[in-house]
């Protein structure tokens, strides 16, 4: 590590020092100046304390002077650092551009930003497949597809019928749930290679 570099991190620890030193300066000022004023009024002229505050005060003023001074050279010589560090580092710059020189020899690559849809949701447990057409992976050939779903007549599709013609309607109304599909089986299948993924009973 070079001296300049010391000096880099050197520096604004002094600074962030004396500013706090400065501002602990100007608060004592700011008391003393506060008494002072206090004393004069209740007194109407000078005393011992009075001028020992006003004495305080002068020295106050000549710390600060000495503080900002001292502030002024470390910022120059930071300054001065930075510019150093910024000649050598300059010819280590690489500049982004969107049609770079074919004789640069960098290698940039542009990266599309995300697409703004979310993701599709895959599910893999098969026992938790909706009533729908959805994405999941097929367990005999191991591929991502999105299911196809067909009903088929359940033992659920026959309790309907069965209650409905008990309750009195025989007049063809008791093959309603024939067509429905709330009362029917659904089956999941793969488009790939036709295998039946789980099949969806009502009861």
């Amino acid at each position: 590590m070079t001296s300049s570099d010391i000096d880099l991190k050197k520096i604004p620890s002094e600074l962030k020092h004396i500013s706090l030193k400065m501002q602990q300066l100007l608060e004592r000022k700011k008391l003393l100046c506060v008494f002072q004023e206090l004393r004069n009024r209740a007194e109407f002229g000078q005393s011992e304390e009075a001028a020992s505050y006003q004495h305080e005060i002068d020295s106050i003023d000549v710390k600060l002077k000495q503080l900002n001074e001292r502030m002024a050279e470390l910022q120059k010589a930071y300054n001065r650092i930075l510019g150093a560090n910024e000649n050598e580092n300059s010819m280590k710059k690489v500049s982004f551009s969107s049609n770079p020189p074919a004789s640069s020899g960098l290698n940039v690559f542009y990266v599309e930003p995300p697409p703004t849809q979310p993701a599709p949701t895959v599910i893999l447990d098969v026992e938790n497949l909706p009533s729908h057409p959805c994405r999941t992976q097929c367990p005999e050939c191991q591929q991502f597809i999105m299911t196809e779903t067909f009903t088929s007549v359940s033992s659920v599709t026959w309790l309907v019928c069965l209650m409905t013609a008990l309750i009195g309607c025989v007049a063809g109304c008791c093959l309603i749930p024939f067509c429905l599909d709330r009362f029917k089986s659904i089956t999941h299948r793969c488009p790939k290679c036709r295998t039946a993924i789980k099949t969806i009973k009502k009861l």
